[in-house]
């Protein structure tokens, strides 16, 4: 079992359901999907290191905004996506922080509606879980910073 696959899972469908939406585990890589993609990301620091990822099909987090904010899809800006996804990402990843070794504080939201897989330099990924949502699919990720405070490498001459 993967780091926090459960409580993943619990949060996740926690989130979709608060928009009346059904979520349900499946196999999906980000990469499978020829749709553009929306990425959004949300940082824990302090004792514990590392960023929660959600990576999403552009369609999804159109559903998603269209029911948070009761728009009409014609009605429906970037602006509307990106806070739909931020919100989801305090959501799951405040609960996840708490969860983890205190003190620590979560980070602001950074998303990215033009489907830029980001990379997370220093980290290693402990989990993931795809989920279906209406034929949609999307992703949650944990990222742990790979070594607290590293080193500067110093030269010697």
């Amino acid at each position: 079992m993967q780091f926090f696959e459960n409580e993943i899972k619990e949060y996740a469908e926690f989130a979709w359901s608060t928009l009346n939406f059904k979520i349900t585990p499946c196999s999906w890589q980000s990469g499978e999907s020829s749709e553009n993609l929306v990425t959004a990301n949300i940082q824990i620091s302090g004792e514990w290191q590392g960023v929660v990822a959600l990576t999403m099909e552009h369609g999804l987090a159109q559903q998603l905004a269209i029911s948070m904010f009761s728009r009409e899809k014609e009605q429906l800006t970037d602006e509307d996506i990106n806070d739909s996804a931020s919100e989801l990402m305090n959501i799951i990843g405040g609960n996840l922080k708490s969860m983890l070794p205190q003190p620590n504080q979560l980070g602001l939201p950074i998303v990215d509606l033009k489907g830029t897989h980001l990379g997370f330099p220093f980290t290693k990924q402990l989990s993931q879980v795809a989920f279906d949502c209406m034929g949609k699919k999307f992703s949650i990720a944990i990222h742990q910073v790979a070594e607290k405070n590293p080193e500067p490498a110093i030269r010697s001459e």
